[in-house]
């Protein structure tokens, strides 16, 4: 809305186009303000049916979801085409930014977005926008209210149906007498928020359609396979008094602050596991430690063993050489058994003697 107002055709190069509404009803000047006030008070009977509605979530998310949709759809219909303004009674003109830079201006620029989305988009508080005409916004909020209304209403309510018709009617009548957009914006605005109506409750209440078609469906209305998943068929209208609604909050709040404070303990106890497995991996590595320690001390153990075997040999050896060869050859079998020396070396010494020697 804030680039379209930048972009709106200068009125006198380009005079209101031909309207076969406009041309035959003359200015009302106080009728915008009251296509607003109208929608008011269709706003506050809707909150009213949502505050009371036992499933109030899940029409509350279908009027956002097709909100969004219409809103949406109209954001890329007025930025396309550029109709001049409908009306010679409007000041309507490009804005003119002071010299800036680009940051500035779009800052400038988000400012008055927000200016706009604060006031809701209406004149009544102080929002004032132009080249937004294609299609209808205030349209588009007449009819989403009056169709929730009576939808999600019981059908024995046919007068408050009837009040919520009339005032639908009466506000697109105000649009056109104060006008402020062409007849075409609020025909198609009327038809594309009333079709789209049918057709998303058409298929949420039909689920078998869904089901067989599912590929389909999540492509042209992905917002309806996911707020629909969970809804089985038609939404009942069922409604709860004040002492429900309050003990139901009061149940909510205990359940959270129960989920809460579950999430809480299991985060903690789930710290608490970590813990203990580091502990746990910790004591291991110590446990592989210590066999390997173990281990590499029986192979030292039995390296020690080998060479001392092998120091024993050669110590006889090197007595033997020591003894003549005479000596021994005219020696008996009797006094080499007998003697001392070889006895000596016919058991193992001990290790104090192998340490000595």
């Amino acid at each position: 809305m804030v680039i379209v107002h930048d972009k709106v055709p200068d009125m006198k190069k380009y005079p209101p186009l031909p309207d076969l509404f406009l041309d035959n009803v003359p200015h009302i000047p106080w009728a915008f303000d009251m296509c607003e006030i109208t929608g008011s008070l269709l706003m506050a009977i809707w909150l009213v049916v949502l505050f009371f509605h036992k499933h109030r979530f899940i029409i509350l998310r279908r009027f956002f979801a097709l909100a969004g949709t219409v809103f949406l759809l109209r954001c890329f219909t007025m930025l396309i085409t550029s109709l001049s303004v409908p009306g010679s009674h409007l000041k309507c003109e490009p804005r003119s930014y002071p010299p800036a830079d680009d940051l500035t201006v779009w800052g400038r620029r988000l400012r008055q977005a927000y200016d706009i989305w604060s006031g809701a988009g209406m004149s009544v508080r102080g929002v004032r926008t132009c080249g937004d005409y294609m299609f209808s916004g205030h349209t588009v909020a007449l009819t989403l209210l009056n169709f929730f209304i009576t939808e999600y209403t019981s059908r024995n309510l046919y007068l408050l149906h009837i009040l919520t018709w009339v005032m639908n009617m009466f506000g697109i009548f105000f649009i056109l007498a104060a006008h402020e957009h062409y007849s075409i914006d609020v025909f198609i605005a009327f038809y594309i928020t009333s079709r789209l109506f049918l057709y998303y409750h058409t298929l949420s209440n039909n689920q078998a359609l869904m089901q067989n078609d599912s590929s389909r469906t999540r492509i042209w209305f992905p917002l309806l396979s996911f707020f629909e998943s969970e809804v089985d068929g038609i939404v009942p209208n069922e409604y709860e008094g004040p002492v429900m609604i309050m003990n139901n909050l009061k149940q909510w709040c205990i359940q959270l602050l129960t989920d809460v404070r579950e999430s809480s303990m299991a985060k903690i106890a789930g710290t608490k596991l970590q813990e203990g497995a580091a502990m746990g991996e910790y004591s291991v590595v110590r446990l592989v430690d210590g066999i390997k320690r173990n281990l590499s001390l029986v192979e030292e153990f039995k390296h020690s063993r080998e060479r001392l075997v092998t120091l024993d040999k050669n110590i006889q050896a090197c007595v033997l050489d020591d003894n003549a060869d005479g000596e021994l050859r005219h020696r008996n079998l009797a006094e080499i058994a007998g003697d001392s020396l070889l006895k000596e070396f016919s058991n193992p010494p001990s290790p104090v003697t192998k340490k000595s020697i």
